[in-house]
């Protein structure tokens, strides 16, 4: 079994200054447009839940600089109660997760993520669209985001 999708929608780094890295990524790769997005279908009951168990939406400063075929989103997290602040604190300024566009449901690549030994750290629902990481860093590098939009 494979994952629904392996399109590359973005690429997610951690910094603890987000105004210098923006700056790093908007001089090497300019400042893109952002995809257009379609209208939202379905509307869902927005959670958050981390570690599994339910939590609150983190307090994030995130930007995005945008590319031809992805885009970066920086994240400084404000809170220590995030998979974000977790990565800074041990990795420090570098690329945290990979995001691939799920073709849905998200249900069935978070199969294939637990059935490959991937691990869910973080799941939230925002009610357009619902997005979950996977723990891969052992192996891959970087945590999996899986990304499903209605």
């Amino acid at each position: 079994m494979a994952l629904s999708s392996t399109n590359i929608l973005k690429v997610i780094v951690v910094t603890d200054n987000l105004e210098k890295t923006v700056a790093g990524y908007k001089t090497l790769f300019g400042t893109g447009t952002a995809p257009e997005e379609a209208p939202h279908k379905d509307i869902k009951e927005p959670y958050t839940i981390y570690k599994g168990q339910p939590g609150e939406p983190m307090d994030l400063k995130v930007e995005s600089v945008f590319s031809d075929n992805f885009w970066f989103e920086v994240i400084e997290p404000v809170s220590d109660n995030s998979p974000w602040y977790a990565w800074l604190k041990e990795h420090g300024t570098s690329i945290c997760s990979v995001c691939l566009l799920s073709n849905g449901p998200l249900e069935n690549d978070e199969a294939v993520m637990k059935e490959a030994g991937f691990e869910s750290l973080f799941k939230q629902e925002k009610g357009y669209e619902a997005y979950e990481y996977f723990d891969a860093a052992k192996t891959l590098g970087v945590l999996v985001e899986m990304k499903e939009h209605y």
